[in-house]
Order: structure tokens, then sequence, then C-alpha cells
């Protein structure tokens, strides 16, 4: 679980106390990356700057019109107050730059992170590949993780999306791909002749926060036609 959310700017009634809680979110998190772990906590940077960001910028629109006092008869224009600005505001705009800070950490730690992992093909890949396994190292074993890609709509348009299910079945990795293959089709028969592929890393990272969520981007770029592998 992140230690960032937008829930830490939800209620404020005392702003000394609200920025420790902040701080101890940000430390948290940098102490994530640092050992390697991206998710949840970058996934959770990015979407709590971005939040953040939208709220200050529509606040300032705000702020610069505020509510209509009157006219000013001389310029033809209305006239507007600006209003004091919640807790909570002050909050965000203390707490942007320091997030954009924490997320510069992150994009370094991913980009590092990918710069040290390869996912490559198992055998002959079938031109049908919305379906089938990823397999990720996991010390002495491989995780096997079974795919579908699918398609969908949301406000920006359609897009792809790739949702994953563990399977149980134990695949040693100094095994043959043939034989990979023949436990994965015993496990799942509806599948004879799936797409397969394989995450390694040459670096020792964690395998919940960074190898399955790294594996699941390049598989997606690879499968759902962004050309990233």
């Amino acid at each position: 679980m992140s230690a960032l959310s937008i829930a830490l700017f939800d209620v404020v009634a005392d702003l000394e106390a609200a920025e420790y809680r902040v701080r101890s979110g940000l430390r948290t998190t940098r102490v994530a990356f640092r050992d390697l772990c991206v998710e949840p906590h970058f996934g959770a940077a990015v979407a709590l700057h971005r939040s953040l960001s939208a709220l200050v910028e529509g606040a300032d629109v705000v702020d610069e019109t505020g509510p209509v006092t009157g006219v000013d008869w001389d310029t033809g224009r209305l006239t507007r107050q600006r209003g004091d600005a919640p807790l909570a505001l002050d909050l965000a705009r203390w707490a942007l730059p320091l997030l954009s800070d924490v997320l510069e950490e992150g994009k370094a730690v991913y980009e590092f992170v990918s710069d040290h992992v390869e996912l490559s093909t198992v055998g002959l890949v079938p031109s049908y590949q919305d379906e089938g396994f990823l397999l990720i190292e996991d010390g002495d074993r491989l995780r096997a993780l079974r795919y579908r890609v699918s398609p969908l709509t949301g406000p920006s348009g359609s897009y792809r999306a790739l949702r994953t299910s563990a399977l149980d079945v134990a695949l040693d990795p100094r095994a043959v791909a043939s034989e990979w293959k023949a436990a994965l089709a015993q496990a799942v028969p509806e599948l004879p002749m799936p797409a397969t592929f394989r995450l390694a890393a040459d670096v020792d990272l964690p395998v919940d926060e960074t190898l399955v969520p790294l594996a699941k981007r390049k598989l997606l770029g690879l499968v759902g036609g962004w050309g990233e592998a």
C-alpha cells in the first residue's frame, strides 16, 4: 500500500500536523524507491501529483475571478472579490514541489530497473498474442501468470488493458522451454499452444513491487501495439 494518497489532503484542520503527515508519506516513498520498489509507490505519486496540480490550477482560476461584488462603471467590468484559500489548498501548494522531487527519484529508479530487465519470447510465438503466459524469475523458480489483453473504452478514448492471474504451477528455471510449455498446457488445457514470454533481470529486484508490474507494462507494450519491450 502506498503512503501517498489524496486522503492526506482531504480534511486539514492543523496545517503543521498535515505537513508532518505528508512529509512522512514522502519519506516512506523515498525509502521504497531506494529499495528499488517501484509500485504501488510510483503510480500513487504520479496520480497524487496530477490530482494536486489540477486542484491548485482550478483554485487559481477561482482566485483570479472570485465572486461578483459589483460593477466598475468606469471600465465596464464586473468587480470580484478574492476569498481566503482553505488550508487544504495551502497544503497542496506547499506539497507540490516536494512531490515533484520525489517523482524525479521514482523516474530515475524506473529507468534503472527497466535497463536491467529483458522480456523475451519462449519458443515459437503464435500470431494470436492477446492471451498467453508470462513467466517471471522468482528466486529458484519461475512464477507463472496467465494474461489476457482486452480492448476498453474510457473518457480519453479506446485503449487496451492487460489482466493477469497467478497459476499454481511449479517451473524450474533450469529446465528447457519445452518443459515449461508442457507444464503450462497441462495446467491450462484450453490454451494448448499459447504465446509465452519470460522476464529476466540481471540484478536482484523485488518481485511483486518491481518485476511483476514492469513485466506487465513491457508485455502490454509488446502485444498491445505500443512497440515497447
